[in-house]
């Protein structure tokens, strides 16, 4: 007899192919994170009406859009369930707009000459410190943490474009905050890789039958996701928020980064848990 399966964390819609429910992963407080209460996704300017009827099943009250004013403007705000509250905190991401440009400039010596020899992964990296070092994007994440903290307005479900970076940051911090171990958190951070695999694998067919992109290996580590892209913001935030003054304290160099660096109080933090793990929650970690 084989063990049930847990269900899965992945929200299958017409017009998002990367909604998931970040619950269900094992926290050191000796809780399990609950389901059903913050959800991570991709764009939902394209859902279908079967898709706003499936978020309603879910019971949303909040959706956070890290989208800028330039890409709703492009792909179209979000289409949600009559009631929901949305709040916008644009998150730029970098340039990457300058980086599409590109692509669709159709100069393969300017593509080799910006995107090879590691110099599209360096951007990745560079873009991901932005997350932590750029105050205005640590704003809108600490924005977006404090809303989560607030149990009325869960139900919450936060996004990006594609759900990868942005989406990705906000996903590792509050799984962090829930005390999710590392390796747990870059798992759910890989997973986008595989729900866009399809769709980028005939993107960049599509680009070299085209003659837009003649070699489609420069366009990987833009779409892809990496462990050294999520790796770079985490070091930059235990680089930042840490110091010999601070060694003998009970905080780890992430807690600091919550409290100082996103503006997120002990008491916010230890309202999270305990809607997110459970009244029971310890104050401390037990493992």
């Amino acid at each position: 007899m084989t063990p049930e399966q847990p269900p899965s964390r992945h929200v299958p819609l017409e017009g998002a192919v990367n909604v998931r429910d970040i619950g269900g992963y094992r926290s050191a407080y000796g809780r399990e994170v609950i389901r059903g209460r913050l959800f991570r996704g991709d764009s939902l300017s394209g859902l279908t009406r079967n898709d706003i009827e499936r978020l309603e099943q879910l019971g949303l009250r909040t959706v956070i859009d890290f989208r800028t004013p330039g890409e709703i403007l492009l792909s179209g705000p979000d289409r949600l369930p009559y009631g929901v509250e949305l709040a916008q905190l644009p998150v730029s991401g970098g340039d990457l707009g300058s980086i599409y440009e590109l692509i669709a400039s159709g100069d393969h010596d300017q593509q080799r000459r910006k995107l090879g020899d590691g110099r599209a992964a360096s951007f990745m990296v560079e873009m991901n410190r932005a997350f932590v070092t750029d105050g205005r994007q640590r704003e809108a994440f600490g924005a977006a943490l404090r809303l989560m903290c607030a149990a009325v307005k869960l139900p919450l479900l936060y996004h990006c474009t594609g759900g990868k970076d942005r989406t990705g940051w906000m996903s590792a911090i509050v799984l962090t905050a829930l005390g999710v171990p590392r390796e747990l958190v870059l798992r759910d951070y890989l997973l986008s890789n595989d729900f866009h695999r399809t769709g980028y694998t005939k993107l960049r067919l599509d680009l070299v039958k085209t003659g837009i992109v003649q070699d489609p290996e420069l366009l990987r580590p833009i779409l892809e996701r990496s462990a050294t892209y999520l790796g770079a913001a985490f070091e930059e935030a235990d680089r930042r928020y840490s110091s010999f003054e601070e060694a003998d304290r009970r905080y780890s160099s992430f807690e600091e980064y919550l409290t100082r660096g996103l503006g997120v109080s002990d008491a916010m933090l230890a309202g999270l848990r305990r809607t997110l793990l459970g009244d029971l929650v310890p104050p401390e970690p037990v493992s």
